[in-house]
């Protein structure tokens, strides 16, 4: 992929024969300007084009899928290839804009990362990592559960995989795009200072940052099996970002709280009435084995309510595919379709969209979910049985992994009971519903046109409150002084009639 958005639709006839492509192999004989007809032609037949009314963009450094977390670690970045292959396959590529993005520089990162934790990031390595240095873990390495491992080219990493959702954002904000597309950011368990969950750098709230520039309101909508904790915390003091995560909660099947073990029904944002950010968090636990029809009734029911109360200018959207069915580490029971059906519901308010990836430990399924999605982006429907010309397509075939094509039916290796009853999830959106009616209406905020950070603007409403009540309390002690002058002056002439 290019850095450039030139990308054009087939432009001439292209005969059916030419290149008979049988599998991968014939594929790999051909030459680069054969493979590419070839890729072509399957747009053609199949009526890839652009979607008309609207621009969607895609954003993608292909040097993030090199980096390597350990080998028994459960996060693969070529998951990354494998989405890549796909929606190259399937000639996805002709109906989008095409951007290779920088990687994202120190400043950028520091807009909302401690510059200490920045600075232990872009120098440590596997050589150098000293686990009794206390900053180590501080930063949240090492520890029982090693969860962000030290590898070769972290730095790198997080710069990448930032550097794309900046990116995409900027389109968003410079209008070139209404639907913008990161599949390799959605980390959403990083903080300010702290690695978390498989999370270094918080690319979200980094982007989210970026759009308040422009945007007034904000909605974070996380569909990953995981609660979307990182962002949540980062703007928990704000009314311009509402946060909406659906994700499991309770107690994993070893005993202890499901990661991260936050994000209850009652947890809404910060207690103080006084703090802007009260009510403006809402969070939606579901217990194991939720299947298509319960999930989507529930994705629908309530977000529709948070759109229609809070009226987001833009919406970001944290497609994690560790919600589906047979993941390594989830435990729902959805299939693709099902979950691709919200990114087609959130679509379909027309609002520009920031749609970026996330959770996901069963490469393949990943995969064939982020192609479907990135088709439901454009509008475009994909057949099921797998181009044969795809690279890696071994990955998807075999029972085990899928049968060779595009929708396979995710329960065929594991599926787990579904704990969720049709009063216990009635029950759950009534709640939901309730926590919305703390939510004092959409906040009327003038759009930040400066290029300030949601950060310094924080800084400076607190400088200004702080000012209004100063200049409250002044008036208020000027008005006590008044009053009792007053009541000296009618206590003088009360005397002096009495004296008469």
């Amino acid at each position: 992929m290019n850095g450039h958005s030139s990308n054009s639709i087939v432009e001439e006839y292209l005969p059916p024969n030419d290149f008979p492509v049988v599998d991968f192999q014939d594929f790999k004989r051909l030459s680069d300007a054969d493979k590419q007809k070839v890729i072509r032609r399957e747009a053609e037949e199949y009526g890839l084009e652009k979607p008309q009314g609207y621009s969607v963009s895609f954003h993608y450094n292909p040097h993030v899928e090199y980096h390597h977390f350990g080998s028994s670690h459960p996060m693969k970045p070529w998951r990354l290839t494998l989405t890549k292959e796909l929606v190259l396959a399937y000639g996805l590529e002709y109906t989008m804009d095409l951007y290779e993005p920088r990687p994202a520089s120190f400043e950028e990162l520091a807009v909302f990362h401690d510059r200490e934790y920045l600075s232990f990031l872009s120098k440590v390595t596997p050589q150098n990592a000293k686990p009794d240095d206390p900053c180590y873990l501080a930063f949240g390495f090492g520890g029982e559960s090693n969860d962000c491992p030290v590898f070769d080219g972290l730095w790198n990493y997080v710069s990448l995989y930032s550097g794309a959702s900046l990116n995409a954002a900027s389109n968003l904000l410079n209008k070139q795009s209404d639907i913008a597309i990161n599949w390799s950011g959605g980390l959403h368990h990083a903080k300010k200072n702290v690695a978390s969950g498989f999370c270094y750098v918080n690319d979200i709230v980094l982007a989210i940052q970026a759009l308040l520039t422009q945007n007034q309101r904000v909605l974070y909508i996380d569909i990953d099996v995981h609660h979307g904790d990182g962002v949540e915390a980062a703007f928990a003091s704000t009314d311009r970002v509402f946060t909406l995560s659906y994700h499991k909660f309770g107690i994993d099947r070893h005993g202890y709280p499901f990661f991260p073990g936050t994000g209850n029904i009652n947890e809404m944002g910060p207690t103080d009435p006084a703090n802007r950010g009260k009510g403006h968090s809402l969070n939606i636990p579901i217990d194991d084995g939720i299947d298509d029809d319960q999930y989507k009734w529930l994705f629908k029911t309530v977000t529709n309510a948070v759109i229609e109360k809070y009226n987001p200018t833009a919406i970001v959207l944290q497609s994690g595919a560790d919600s589906l069915g047979g993941d390594r580490l989830g435990r729902f029971n959805l299939n693709i379709k099902a979950h691709g059906f919200c990114i087609e519901m959130v679509k379909s308010y027309g609002r520009p969209l920031l749609l970026i990836g996330g959770g996901g430990y069963t490469p393949r399924n990943v995969a064939r979910t982020w192609c479907h999605e990135t088709a439901v982006c454009v509008g475009a429907e994909l057949h099921d049985v797998l181009p044969a010309h795809i690279p890696y397509i071994q990955a998807f075939q075999g029972e085990e992994n899928g049968g060779g094509i595009l929708y396979p039916d995710l329960h065929n290796t594991k599926r787990h009971d579904n704990l969720n009853s049709g009063e216990k999830l009635h029950k759950l959106v009534q709640e939901a519903l309730e926590n919305l009616r703390y939510l004092e209406g959409a906040p009327s905020v003038v759009a930040n046109t400066m290029g300030l950070t949601e950060e310094l603007l924080m800084r400076a409403r607190e400088m200004v409150e702080q000012e209004l009540m100063e200049e409250d309390e002044e008036r208020e002690r000027e008005r006590a002084e008044k009053n009792r002058r007053t009541r000296e002056r009618n206590v003088g002439g009360r005397l002096e009639r009495a004296m008469r």
